[in-house]
């Protein structure tokens, strides 16, 4: 298992690295640049040639990409161009926010879908059943950004029971479960439909299974099959579909950080975009990949636990 999950991570590696190289010349050539975002609308040609010049954006392509890939090396992206602190640092700091808001979202994801699909295919074609697939077609068909501004405009302005936006630090446990509540729930219960569709068929396909059937012959409960056997059979296509959708995680993070003003990488990644501040840019994008390349090759070595057919050998 251990070489394995070596040779995965250096299989890995080019998933990172190339994606990095294409960041660095597609930023080189879009229009515009941090310099003329740095000066202003009233900055002269010659004031952002200076600045240009100042930072390095005057060289050579192939200079300038040797120094990026040195720094991509010693994991060092240089400072932030607007910030003027070091891009590790500030990536680090927002990257907690981001890693709590989006473990949580995953946890809720993965109860509701999970849970939804065992009532789903215990009930199949009942009422419950037709319940719940009627609220995962809903919830798949929703955007992330209406549905935070509905429970904010319900929870929060409303009702008031719930903060509009920010964040609280950990230290006061209270305020910032509070701040987290509605930005989880809006992340987590949209995932959670998506993963309910694939649960339910695989755990559908699963009651059809041979060893159902033997289950059944020997007297034991419903209940005791679909939590022993079932669930545990539907782990791995539903751990599949859920290493896949983390891009889409991360990409609903973009986008509910900025609505609930959470302090975390995508809205970082946002402002930096904005500012075409380039190595806060490169830095947050290769973090981003990396814990994207972690999640993936986690995925894998948990079908071995998931599923105990599956070995992983010296010839894979």
């Amino acid at each position: 298992m251990i070489v394995y999950a070596f040779r995965r991570l250096l299989a890995l590696l080019p998933t990172i690295v190339v994606p990095m190289v294409l960041l660095f010349v597609l930023l080189r050539l879009a229009p515009g640049g941090p310099a003329a975002a740095l000066l202003g609308d009233d900055a002269t040609p010659e004031q952002i040639a200076v600045l240009q010049q100042r930072l390095g954006l005057d060289e050579p392509l192939w200079r300038q990409f040797g120094d990026f890939f040195a720094g991509l090396v010693r994991l060092d992206f240089g400072d932030s161009l607007f910030l003027h602190s070091s891009v590790t640092g500030l990536v680090l700091d927002r990257l907690v926010v981001t890693a709590t808001f989006v473990t949580l979202s995953m946890m809720l994801a993965l109860v509701t879908g999970v849970a939804g699909a065992r009532v789903a295919s215990r009930f199949h074609n009942r009422l419950p059943d037709r319940l719940l697939v009627g609220l995962a077609v809903v919830g798949n068909a929703i955007p992330s950004f209406w549905l935070a501004v509905m429970l904010v405009g319900i929870f929060a302005v409303q009702l008031g029971w719930l903060p509009v936006a920010g964040y609280a630090p950990p230290s006061n446990p209270a305020a910032w479960a509070r701040h987290l509540v509605l930005p989880v729930v809006c992340l987590g219960v949209l995932q959670g439909a998506q993963l309910f569709r694939y649960a339910r068929t695989a755990m559908l396909d699963s009651m059809h299974q041979p060893f159902v059937a033997t289950a059944r012959s020997l007297g034991l409960p419903e209940k005791t099959i679909h939590s022993r056997y079932v669930t545990r059979m539907t782990l791995v296509p539903v751990v599949t579909v859920f290493g896949l959708s983390l891009g889409t995680l991360l990409g609903g993070a973009v986008i509910l950080e900025t609505v609930f003003s959470l302090p975390g990488l995508g809205q970082l990644l946002l402002t930096a975009v904005q500012r075409r501040d380039y190595p806060l840019i490169q830095g947050c994008a290769f973090f981003i990949a990396v814990i994207m390349v972690l999640a993936n090759l986690a995925v894998d070595l948990f079908y071995a636990y998931a599923d105990p057919r599956i070995r992983y050998g010296k010839a894979e």
